[in-house]
């Protein structure tokens, strides 16, 4: 049986590096050669055991790009591609009317299937998005972050004139106030409890605040996720504003303050990772050099070091880290 050196969960807490089967193909799925793959929060927690429906043994990595080992999708093998990994069910209400990315039963390649972070990875041939020429596979690998900042954009609605606040200064974060900005915000500030984070987002071009002010937001992007962030949500907009949730909390009720946003008329909305069209506008903004994604990544490493790459990423002194699978 052949094997592959792959970054997995293990159960617990612990992440490792272990041989593991060279993924099989299916039916409508191909094998891509992985050139790089992103590590981020989503990963965090399935190696912090939080995440329902990962399980010990996963091959994690859901933010990757590489090259097609075998034709597919009409393209030749060798075309350099970004890859979806997101898998709809096709069936459910949602999938039938077109709306895939809220598919009910919404599964993901790094999750429920082995993924990224090791040398090969199978796909579905619809996830497959060939890249421009010229367009690096190091830069692609951050797609699928950008393409969550684009829909979230758009769902906010941000318009000219705008003035943005996002709560949280990750590279989710960093990401949808950079695009605010780009889509007309004349304001795009920060609040970020960790201050490796608060310097990161001020040499991004993010401007940097705290709580106490006055809300002056017409839009507000919740980039946590964080129980502890739910009751602030309210306080940062503006009479008749919105606030989008981006960070995806636990599966338990927050304390929000529901009566704030009744009586301030917020209007609530729900973002969950993106559409074809948003993975499309994302390639195009980072080949057309729009939005240099080089900026978020902190460091890029071989995937024997993985485990110790994961260990800087939970200390928190570590934004955006690329595994190099083939430098194993």
């Amino acid at each position: 049986m052949t094997t592959l050196p792959a970054l997995i969960w293990e159960g617990g807490t612990e992440a490792a590096v272990v041989e593991v089967p060279r993924p099989e193909t299916r039916e409508g799925w191909s094998r891509v050669r992985v050139g790089y793959t992103g590590l981020c929060g989503s990963d965090l927690h399935i190696l912090a055991g939080e995440h329902i429906r990962a399980r010990p043994g996963t091959v994690i990595g859901h933010e990757f790009a590489g090259t097609l080992d075998e034709p597919a999708a009409g393209l030749p093998a060798g075309t350099p591609v970004f890859v979806n990994p997101m898998v709809h069910c096709g069936v459910c209400d949602a999938c039938t009317r077109g709306l895939v990315n809220i598919c009910q039963s919404l599964t993901s390649v790094g999750i429920d299937y082995p993924g990224g972070a090791c040398p090969e990875v199978v796909v579905p041939d619809y996830g497959l998005y060939p890249l421009p020429p010229g367009m690096r596979l190091v830069d692609a690998a951050l797609v699928e972050p950008l393409a969550v900042g684009v829909r979230a954009v758009r769902r906010g609605e941000v318009r000219l004139g705008d003035r943005v606040h996002v709560i949280g200064a990750g590279p989710i974060g960093c990401i949808v106030g950079l695009l605010a900005g780009m889509a007309g915000a004349v304001e795009v500030t920060v609040s970020e409890p960790s201050a490796f984070r608060r310097e990161q987002a001020a040499a991004l071009g993010l401007t940097v605040v705290e709580g106490g002010a006055a809300p002056t937001a017409d839009v507000v992007f919740d980039a946590t996720g964080h129980p502890a962030a739910a009751p602030e949500i309210t306080s940062w907009a503006r009479p008749g504003g919105r606030i989008v949730l981006v960070g995806a909390y636990p599966p338990a009720p927050q304390p929000t303050a529901l009566l704030s946003i009744m009586f301030a008329e917020l209007t609530l909305v729900g973002t969950r990772i993106y559409t074809r069209q948003d993975i499309l506008a994302a390639i195009e903004l980072i080949a057309s050099g729009r939005v240099d994604v080089s900026r978020f990544v902190t460091e890029v490493v071989p995937l024997r070091d993985a485990a110790k790459a994961v260990e800087r990423l939970r200390a928190g002194t570590a934004m955006k880290l690329l595994l190099a699978p083939e430098n194993a």
